[in-house]
């Protein structure tokens, strides 16, 4: 397999996701996935969908509230896959960088990524306080 170039690896600090869901297009073919992780630069995307490396992409993200889709171009730089013996080669997810990003969706970008960011931190928190002091079963004082 190829080696990436210093401009196919991220940079950005990569901010992890549980739940987050978006929508990917590839040509007219529409397909859903995961978020495993998002950086202001790019996007791993959970998904069994087999693309090939520098295969353009678009991606929709649905931002908080009734704000509406984020609407980025991308291009894919990394495929992960691992081999299962049993049923073969199983494909975990892509890579995607990016691309033609204007001012205006890098601020949004930036935003959401904030936003993303902070959600995953407060969901973290509760659980961990949830674990350590037990959950609250709706106390009546």
């Amino acid at each position: 397999m190829k080696t990436l170039s210093k401009k196919d690896k991220r940079a950005g600090i990569r901010v992890p996701l549980l739940s987050e869901k978006v929508l990917f297009f590839v040509s007219t073919n529409q397909f859903d996935a995961d978020v495993g992780d998002i950086t202001t630069e790019g996007v791993f995307l959970k998904s069994t969908e087999l693309l090939k490396p520098q295969t353009a992409v678009n991606i929709q993200f649905s931002l908080p509230g009734d704000l509406g889709l984020l609407s980025v171009e991308g291009k894919v730089v990394r495929v992960n896959w691992a081999i299962n013996r049993k049923r073969g080669k199983e494909h975990l997810g892509l890579g995607i960088r990016f691309e033609n990003l204007t001012e205006g969706t890098k601020k949004i970008l930036d935003a959401y990524v904030v936003y993303l960011r902070n959600k995953q931190i407060i969901s973290v928190s509760k659980r961990i306080i949830e674990e350590f002091f037990g959950a609250n079963k709706n106390p009546k004082s």
